[in-house]
């Protein structure tokens, strides 16, 4: 048996898993071996195990197996513990410097304070105007110097502190080797003839996970939106990754590959509570149709065949050629149903690392501005931008910042955009538009009669006003509502403005939201009157108005 050198060579995040792939290389003479990757996570999923590699020979078997061992603290680890004593040394001085150069920047404070400040006895400051200069120039020399001091101790500091958590997490990683039970893989192979064999193994681990974040650039002169697509990467597999080739993917690895079945959807009339308690197995068993149980016994033994399975998968290699594993060099395949992100350069992932941040792509895209208001709610206009996506990455639904000219201005919530697709993403406040919503009368009138059915109309009047102090037109949408009629003896109808079917001016929502569109020119004031009424019968109490 021959336990290989490996290393971590490639990791694929997906949402909440990642496929590890570890490398080895090795030179072998001819003839049958077995090679061991060693110190494997417990964690992996055996299901996924992979093996690929280059060369001469032929795989032949697979295996994964648990050992423990008993390993003492060897001289690694007395290495590690003198190197954590000498920089907890280092930075008790730093931090002891450091204090003392404060209490100096302290005194030479109280040094100036009390020479330029008047005494109790003499209210008048004796310097003279050679001596204030001689201590201005004292002052500030001092201080700059031990500011600077202070500063570069400070960063010294940060260092050492760094340092001693990387050495921390080392003594960690081999006390946690003693006397545990840690992972193998055994690899059968048969070389066909003397030389080099590249191994490749991997394998999936649970414990990492990646999240989109973007920041979202708009500039209102160029009218242009530079979109930064990041991705927060969530570490924590209990090892680091250390200068890997990163990728990230869209596939929902959690979410099963076949499409669900129909059953029969069988109604039945409402039974007593005891016929239904008692019955209700005899009743579903009776009412079941041949198909229907047929595949329900075929659902049951698509899962024991699944159970049945080996456990783990693996390639071999042709005995007459070498064959390697080739790479997508794009940085983004769109070819499948998911999409993988590749990332340029290598990349270090160190355990439990929450500062793991990429970046997936950079571009500017064409912005289309609107403005939107909500009178009834608000006196603020709301600039709102559109923006096409022209390139071949696809958008997950995330979180984004926003900048409006270089300027933060607000939070918001990206939508998942496939290529080609459109979004609006809010830009803020603009108070470059004045807005008035203005309650003008509320009035009531009684219809009564013999013949005719007694009831009674409220009616309601408002009026919106909107000014924009743009420099150009600018395009506006305004929203406002009547209420809607939960019952058939309420009939609500919109007077003004005149409704008969949506136009390009005028839209009405199924929930009778209000909708106008209006190109405002600079300075211009729009006004709306907007009256509805409200008829019900005499005898009944109207709520929610």
């Amino acid at each position: 048996m021959i336990t290989l050198t490996h290393k971590i060579s490639a990791v694929t995040v997906f949402e909440n898993e990642a496929q590890i792939t570890r490398t080895a290389q090795i030179h072998l003479e001819a003839g049958e071996h077995t090679l061991i990757f060693d110190d494997m996570p417990l964690l992996l999923q055996q299901k996924t195990l992979q093996v690929n590699g280059l060369g001469h020979a032929t795989l032949t078997n697979v295996k994964y197996q648990k050992e423990y061992q008993k390993v003492s603290k060897n001289e690694q680890f007395e290495e590690w513990r003198k190197e954590k004593k000498l920089i907890e040394n280092e930075i008790l001085i730093i931090e002891q410097k450091i204090k003392r150069l404060q209490q100096e920047r302290t005194f030479v404070e109280n040094i100036s304070q009390k020479v330029t400040s008047p005494s109790e006895n003499n209210t008048q400051t004796e310097l003279s105007p050679e001596k204030w200069i001689a201590m201005l120039d004292f002052y500030q020399k001092n201080l700059e110097k031990l500011d600077t001091q202070i500063w570069e101790n400070t960063q010294l500091l940060n260092i050492q502190k760094e340092k001693l958590e990387d050495t921390k997490r080392e003594l960690n990683k081999i006390n946690a080797s003693q006397g545990q039970t840690k992972a193998q893989i055994h690899i059968s192979v048969e070389m066909h003839t003397t030389g080099e064999l590249t191994l490749t193994l991997s394998y999936m681990l649970t414990g990492a996970g990646w999240t989109p974040v973007y920041d979202l650039r708009v500039d209102t002169q160029t009218k242009k939106m530079n979109i930064t697509y990041n991705a927060f990467v969530r570490q924590e597999t209990g090892e680091d990754w250390e200068n890997i080739k990163l990728k990230l993917s869209t596939a929902k690895t959690s979410i099963n590959g076949n499409q669900p079945d129909l059953s029969a959807w069988h109604i039945y009339l409402q039974e007593s509570e005891l016929n239904r308690s008692f019955g209700g197995l005899k009743k579903s068993v009776e009412t079941a149709s041949m198909p229907q149980m047929y595949n329900t016994m075929h659902v049951l033994g698509e899962i024991r065949e699944e159970a049945d399975e080996a456990n783990i998968a693996w390639m071999g290699w042709d005995k007459e050629q070498e064959r390697g594993i080739t790479v997508n060099q794009a940085s983004v395949d769109t070819k499948t149903s998911s999409v993988l992100f590749e990332i340029g350069g290598v990349h270090t992932l160190k355990f439990k690392d929450d500062k793991n941040k990429v970046t997936i792509f950079v571009g500017d895209f064409e912005a289309h501005f609107r403005y939107s208001c909500v009178p009834k709610l608000s006196t603020y206009a709301y600039l709102k931008a559109k923006v096409i996506n022209n390139s071949e990455y696809p958008f997950l639904a995330g979180e984004s910042n926003v900048f409006l000219d270089n300027s933060f201005v607000a939070t918001a919530q990206m939508p998942s955009v496939a290529p080609t697709e459109d979004f609006w993403t809010f830009l803020g406040v603009d108070e470059g538009m004045k807005i008035e919503h203005k309650f003008l009368k509320k009035y009531e009138t009684k219809e009564t009669g013999f013949f005719s059915k007694k009831h009674t109309t409220w009616l309601y009047e408002y009026l919106i006003k909107i000014k924009s102090f743009k420099k150009q037109t600018e395009e506006l949408v305004v929203f406002d509502q009547i209420p809607i009629s939960n019952n058939s003896n309420i009939k609500v109808t919109l007077l003004e403005p005149p409704y008969k079917e949506d136009t390009d001016k005028l839209k009405k929502t199924d929930l009778n939201y209000l909708e106008w569109f209006f190109n405002i020119k600079s300075n211009e004031e729009i006004t709306i009157p907007f009256k509805f009424s409200i008829e019900y019968p005499n005898d009944k109490k109207l709520s929610g108005i």
